[in-house]
This record gives C-alpha cells, structure tokens and sequence, in this order.
C-alpha cells in the first residue's frame, strides 16, 4: 500500500472543531467572557435603530443552542409588539439545546420563533426577506466571507440591518498569530478584515467598538476544559498537538492576561458591523 502524502486540505481537516469540541468550547466562552452581556447591552441601546418596523422579521445565522438569542428575545419582547424570529444552524445538538432553552417561555412567545437545520450558503435562498439579520461570530468558518455576507444583504428589507458581531485584532487573534506554523486552520477573520471587504464590495455601513473583557484563569492548570476553550479560541482541535505544543499554547494564552481583582485577565474588544442595503 502507498501511503499518500498529506496536503494541508486534508492536515486542516484533521484539526478542524466536531460538534462535541465546538459546542463545548463556544459554551465556556460564553461563561469566562463578557461579551455576551456586553454586547446583549449595545444591541439594547441601539435597539430602535436595528429594529425599524413594528413587526420586525428576525433571522438569526448560526444561532447555536440560543444561549445568545434567547437573551435576545427577550431584549425583542420589550421593544416590540409582535415580532418573528427564525434561527439556522447545522448542529442539530445545539438547535436540540435551543428547543429545550424556549421551554422557559410563554406559548406566545415559542409560537413566534423557528428553528431550521440548515447551512447559510453564497447560494442559500431563505424565500423571503428580513428586517433584521445578525451573524454573530458567525463568519469565521468561512474561506471568503463577502459572498455570505452578500447573500445575507439579498435577504434584507428595504429599511432592513445586517448586524455582525466580530473579534477584532485585540486579544485573541494576536494569539492566533503566534501560531501560524502550528495551526493549520486560519479560517478566521476580525473584524478588521470583514470592514476592508465590506469597502471593497461598496456595502454602507457602520463600526461600533464594544470593550469587553475573557476571564482565562481556568488557564492557570491544564484540563480538558483549558484543552476544550483554547481550541475554540484558536479554532484548531489542539488535542491534535503534543503536551510541549498545548503548553506553548497556553502559556501564551497566561502571557497576555494582566491580574485584575486576583483575576486573570485578557482585555479585549468586540465590533458591532451594522450594513445597509
């Protein structure tokens, strides 16, 4: 038998995220971060601009298991009367996940969302058009993000927002960067890159920074959720590696915090990308 030769496709490939990895990793995220809250906060003072008609159509792209949306709802519920949510994701444990999360609302409120296994594709046609659409770390899987983000734009109302929730070069993707010959999966994109396509492809729209802070001193000792959080940061299985490389990993991880209240640290910074149509 002729042993094949590995090309960096298929090396990406045998450190991409599973679905158990993933969601995990996106969970403890969201526990150690403040981004949720913070961001959950922007959209709240911003709400009336976001959500310019009375009976807004929501889609949410990649909406996981709803930690995030449900929150969102209910930030909804209070601005307006009526409303109808849709939420896509292609992890059918997360959209479980969200189900059983929707168990804690009225009828009323459950009659009004649906959930759809499905994958937002350059091609994707949803059959009808939203007044709000949020990619909320969303884009990061994708080689090319511009054709998504235009499909999205097709997908809008007249008066209807694209709101993308990214990373910026703060905090996380410099660590990233440090890796770059240890990690074959570069897939992902700050924010600072989705803005240069944006302006390249002529789309309208505003940045909004959202200061928030990632609690790492889990990192402090090595488990399989320090293991399961850093790959997801770094959106690379690091089980793939060997104990020397996680190390390297982590201790970069400890080197970029700074020691607030007895609390291991890293400072970084969301951006709230609202496009137009």
């Amino acid at each position: 038998m002729i042993n094949k030769k590995k090309t960096p496709s298929n090396i990406a490939s045998d450190y991409s995220l599973s679905e158990f990895v993933y969601s995990c990793g996106y969970n403890l995220r969201l526990k150690y971060a403040s981004f949720k809250q913070d961001t959950l906060n922007w959209i709240t003072d911003n709400c009336s601009e976001l959500l310019t008609v009375d009976r807004p159509k929501i889609l949410s792209l990649g909406c996981g298991s709803g930690v995030f949306d449900t929150a969102l709802i209910k930030i909804i519920q209070h601005q307006k009367t009526q409303w109808f949510f849709t939420g896509l994701d292609f992890s059918v444990t997360d959209l479980e996940l969200f189900r059983e999360n929707l168990s804690a609302f009225d009828e009323q409120t459950r009659s009004g969302v649906t959930l759809q296994y499905k994958k937002f594709e350059p091609s994707t046609n949803m059959g009808e058009r939203y007044d709000l659409i949020t990619m909320i770390h969303f884009l990061h899987s994708f080689d090319d993000v511009l054709p998504i983000i235009q499909n999205a734009l097709r997908h809008l109302t007249s008066d209807g927002r694209l709101l993308i929730i990214q990373q910026n070069k703060q905090g996380i993707s410099e660590i990233k960067d440090e890796f770059l010959d240890l990690l074959p999966n570069q897939k992902f994109h700050c924010s600072d890159h989705i803005k240069q396509q944006l302006h390249t492809a002529n789309v309208t729209f505003t940045a909004h920074r959202i200061d928030t802070s990632f609690d790492i001193s889990i990192m402090q000792e090595m488990s399989l959720d320090t293991l399961l959080l850093m790959s997801f940061c770094l959106v690379n299985d690091l089980s793939k590696l060997n104990t020397n490389q996680q190390e390297r990993v982590r201790q970069a991880f400890l080197s970029r915090a700074e020691e607030i209240d007895g609390v291991d640290v890293i400072c970084e910074s969301m951006e709230a990308i609202v496009c137009h149509v």
